[in-house]
């Protein structure tokens, strides 16, 4: 094995996918199934408190295929979002 071999392998061992599909969070099959297909860490992030929106928003299609969501918050969620993901990348299973 190279070196960059062991990057790729390392870059993929140590990869998540944070995903922000706005509207498309309560109301896309087609995005929940992109998300379900992948093996790696996964976080959905909304800006909003989805809970104090309308009832339709108040459950997500998208986050049944994820470790978690992160909401609420403003543009910290994106912050917040990235600190749980390396926790989740980097936590020993």
């Amino acid at each position: 094995m190279n070196e960059l071999t062991g990057f790729r392998q390392n870059r993929q061992e140590d990869s998540g996918i944070l995903g922000n599909a706005k509207a498309y969070t309560h109301t896309s099959v087609a995005i929940l199934d992109a998300f379900a297909k992948s093996t790696t860490a996964k976080l959905g992030i909304h800006l909003s408190n989805i809970q104090k929106r309308n009832a339709f928003r108040h459950d997500t299609y998208v986050s049944k295929a994820l470790h978690g969501m992160i909401y609420g918050f403003g543009s910290r969620s994106n912050n917040d979002a990235l600190d749980a993901m390396r926790g989740l990348i980097h936590t020993p299973s």
